[in-house]
């Protein structure tokens, strides 16, 4: 469970793109390293399941822009961050539960894996762009803080971005602009793990499986970085056919693959043994800025104009869906029921945020929750 928010580029220019090239090569896919097997596949403009045109099942118009989202355990209450602090709501009543830290800019939420704690990474902000980041963790039966570590060396101007419990849910890892990454134990505040000389402070961290090992964006060149929670030793991955940083970062159920997804639009999954990238698709023409794997492991989604569904094994495209006017899919999760969730945002001051439930099939949407436009929310 992670979030970020990232500069996109409109979907109007990715179709005039499109139209101009007509059919092109679109997926290229390198699924055995030694000896690389390459598969090409051609086709032309993506043409995704049509968009609803029936008036869409809106819960709610949120007050603030919506920056992340995470979906309790039981699948009964989601947590929204937005520019003015966190909000949930009851996923079967559809009413609001609770508003926490109003006013501040909530760019990160999750959920602890038994959904006792929900975690808020923010920006008490100073001015319209710059703030202090805070951490927080709640007790979700009392809402009470249970953790509030000390960040950063003063106000940033970047959002304040990643945050991913240990599957045991004993853990929080956490950007820190002083320290690069840090590994807390929630119950005792101990830091048992940092992470430094990342290029950029990590907007997006994921564990594995079994708790052992975190992999994170930020590091040097277009790599990223896997290392041992218990020893801090670590490995960069890189492949020379990647041309642009991981965006987001996903362990397969099983631990055994890492899928990454890049600022240039293309798909890697990482064999977790030899840190190769055994399989390579140039998944969406511009950009790629979400991912989530299928509960059990066969089928990933991306996210980048559209939202799109592969099968893991073959990297065939299964099918494409969500075709918007102008923003991107910032944010995928894939629940145990098979319900698919997104989170569609847009940079300019006229680009809506909207949370959207996703019949897969169908191309539907099953209800939405709208936020506010601007870059601020204001």
């Amino acid at each position: 469970m992670r979030t970020k928010s990232i500069l996109t580029l409109t979907g109007t220019v990715l179709g005039l793109i499109a139209a101009a090239l007509g059919a092109y090569t679109f997926a290229r896919l390198f699924l055995n390293p030694e000896p690389a097997v390459v598969f090409w596949t051609t086709y032309g403009a993506a043409t995704p399941l049509p968009f609803p045109v029936s008036e869409p099942n809106t819960v709610t118009k949120l007050p603030g822009r919506i920056h992340s989202f995470t979906v309790s355990p039981d699948v009964k209450t989601i947590a929204i961050g937005t520019s003015e602090g966190v909000i949930l709501y009851d996923l079967m009543s559809r009413k609001q539960l609770q508003s926490l830290n109003a006013g501040e800019n909530a760019f990160s939420v999750t959920f602890s894996p038994d959904g006792n704690q929900l975690a808020m990474g923010s920006l008490i902000m100073r001015n319209s762009e710059a703030g202090t980041p805070h951490l927080v963790v709640w007790d979700t039966s009392t809402w009470k803080i249970l953790f509030e570590p000390m960040l950063g060396n003063g106000d940033t101007t970047m959002f304040f971005g990643a945050l991913a419990w240990s599957p045991d849910g004993h853990f929080l890892a956490a950007s820190d602009y002083g320290r690069g990454l840090v590994t807390f134990d929630v119950q005792t505040g101990e830091i048992i793990s940092t992470q430094e000389d990342f290029l950029t402070s990590p907007y997006d961290i994921a564990w594995s499986p079994n708790g052992s090992r975190i992999v994170a964006t930020g590091d040097l060149g277009y790599g990223f970085r896997r290392w041992r929670i218990d020893t801090d030793e670590s490995v960069r991955l890189y492949d020379p056919h990647v041309a642009a940083f991981a965006t987001q970062l996903a362990w397969s159920p099983d631990g055994k693959r890492i899928a990454s997804v890049h600022a240039d639009g293309v798909l890697c999954f990482w064999t977790a043994s030899t840190n190769h990238c055994d399989g390579y698709i140039k998944a969406h023409f511009l950009q790629a800025l979400s991912l989530a794997w299928s509960p059990d492991g066969n089928q990933l989604a991306t996210g980048g104009g559209i939202i799109r569904i592969w099968d893991t094994s073959t990297g065939n495209l299964l099918r494409s869906f969500g075709l918007n006017d102008g923003s991107i899919y910032s944010q995928l999760e894939w629940l145990a029921n098979g319900t698919l969730i997104s989170l569609e945002t847009g940079y300019a001051d006229r680009e809506k945020t909207v949370i959207r439930f996703w019949k897969m099939a169908t191309g539907e949407t099953i209800m939405e929750f709208h936020g506010a436009s601007g870059m601020y929310g204001e």
